[in-house]
């Protein structure tokens, strides 16, 4: 096991499977739909409304192709993404430089950003803080983002909830902690589950002062989706 809770061998799994949707061009391309509507839409959603600026500072982790920074480069950002291989972030960039959208990815991780502190205006994670196996590396995750949050900066969280198939496919191990059977190259992983909204708001409020929470549930035709958000201050 490595410091960030991945074994290698988890870490070259994403990897391969980077490069296979890389490979075959099957890998998403636009932003997080909820993360758009309480983002750039905020004063719909929010009760403190939050609005996205140019000359923003925005962290993505956990960033994948990079589609997630898509409208903050748009709008003139400075967008900075991480993902825990190299290779995996070296994919993103080379992705964003093709697509013609200026941002930066370096390797790191959910518990190790390589940021000095107080760096960023906003930081997404996007459906990875849940790849933390436990209590304790959830809490030094959250830790970890608030220290590269300048003063009054944001966090834009998401992560599964119950009604997501990947939860429905884990057997319980006790303390939020589950463990993943028949979801492909994820088999075997641990994974912590907020198992309600409000645990997402009391895990968030150890660590922030201003908490935020919602949840989106989707009954798509072969696939039903779930996922608690936070945004937190």
């Amino acid at each position: 096991m490595t410091e960030d809770g991945e074994t290698a061998s988890q870490k070259e799994e994403w990897n391969r499977e980077i490069q296979r949707e890389k490979q075959v061009a099957s890998y998403p391309k636009w932003p997080n739909e909820a993360m758009l509507k309480v983002l750039f839409g905020g004063a719909d959603y929010l009760k403190t409304p939050y609005k996205p600026r140019s000359q923003w500072r925005v962290l993505d982790v956990g960033c994948g192709f990079g589609n997630n920074l898509v409208p903050f480069a748009d709008i003139g950002c400075d967008c900075h993404g991480v993902d825990i291989h190299p290779q995996m972030a070296a994919t993103a960039q080379e992705v964003m430089d093709k697509r013609g959208f200026k941002a930066r990815f370096q390797e790191g991780s959910n518990r190790s950003l390589p940021y000095p502190d107080g760096h960023f205006d906003l930081l997404l994670s996007v459906n990875t803080l849940h790849y933390e196996g436990s209590e304790e590396r959830v809490l030094a995750a959250l830790k970890e983002f608030r220290r590269v949050l300048k003063p009054g900066g944001g966090l834009y969280l998401s992560t599964v909830a119950p009604k997501h198939e990947i939860y429905k496919r884990a057997e319980t191990m006790g303390g939020h902690r589950y463990r993943i059977r028949d979801f492909g190259f994820r088999d075997g992983q641990e994974f912590f589950f907020f198992d309600n909204e409000r645990y997402l708001q009391y895990y968030c409020g150890t660590i922030f002062k201003d908490v935020e929470t919602g949840r989106v549930t989707e009954q798509l035709m072969k696939l039903p989706l779930d996922f608690f958000i936070a945004v937190c201050r």
